[in-house]
C-alpha cells in the first residue's frame, strides 16, 4: 500500500473540479490520509455561506466512506492544549513515526518557530505553519500532495528530497490529467 497524505487545500481541488477521488486511487492500491493538524483544518472549515458546507458535506462523506482515512502520530499528552487540540495520540489511535520523521520534525519547528508562535484568529487551533510542519515531516517516508507550493515547510520538504508533490507544478490540459501526472510521480517515488 502506498501512503498519501492530503494537504487541506486539495478538497477544495477536488470537489470544485467534481474529481472522484476512488477512480484515481484506489483502495486496493492506496492509503489517502489526512493528519490529526488536517482534521483541525476540515474542523475550522467557517460554515458562513452555502458552498462551505456543500465542501464539508463532501469532506465527511470521503471521510465516513473509508476513501479518506486519518492517522494520527503517537504522543503524550502536552498540558498546553486543552484534550480536544492534542496534537498527537496515545495508544491505541497514534502510530509510531520513525526516527527521521521525528528528526525532521524537530528540525522543521526550529526553522519555523517565531511562526509557531502566532494563529491567523484566535478562534483557530493551529498555529501558522503547524500543519505544514506536520505533513513536511510525514514527507520523509509517505507521499504529500498539496496545491499550495508558497515558501515554506513543504517547499523547504520537496528541496530537502522528501516526498511532496504539487499539483500545481503540473502542466496539463485538464484537472484529471494532472490527477494522473501526479500519480505517474508517485510511482516514481516509491
Amino acid at each position: 500500500m502506498i501512503d498519501v497524505y492530503l494537504d487541506n487545500n486539495l478538497w477544495d481541488y477536488f470537489y470544485k473540479n467534481s474529481i472522484n477521488i476512488i477512480d484515481f486511487f484506489p483502495t486496493d492500491k492506496f492509503t489517502l490520509l489526512i493528519s490529526k493538524h488536517g482534521k483541525f483544518e476540515i474542523d475550522q472549515i467557517p460554515l458562513d455561506n452555502p458552498e462551505k458546507k456543500k465542501l464539508l458535506k463532501f469532506i465527511f462523506k470521503h471521510l465516513e466512506d473509508g476513501i479518506v482515512s486519518e492517522k494520527h502520530t503517537f504522543g503524550f499528552c502536552n498540558p498546553e492544549y486543552p484534550d480536544d487540540e492534542q496534537r498527537v495520540s496515545g495508544f491505541d489511535t497514534g502510530v509510531f513515526t520513525s526516527e527521521k520523521e521525528n528528526h525532521s520534525r524537530h528540525q522543521l519547528k526550529n526553522n519555523y518557530s517565531s511562526q509557531l508562535e502566532s494563529k491567523r484568529k484566535n478562534t483557530q487551533i493551529l498555529y501558522k505553519q503547524e500543519a505544514d510542519i506536520e505533513l513536511a515531516a510525514l514527507s520523509t517516508n509517505s507521499i504529500v500532495l498539496s496545491l499550495d507550493k508558497k515558501k515554506g515547510p513543504l517547499r523547504d520538504a520537496l528541496k530537502s528530497g522528501r516526498k511532496v508533490i504539487f499539483l500545481n507544478d503540473l502542466e496539463c490540459k485538464d484537472n484529471e490529467s494532472v490527477i494522473e501526472k501526479a500519480l505517474e510521480l508517485i510511482e516514481q517515488q516509491i
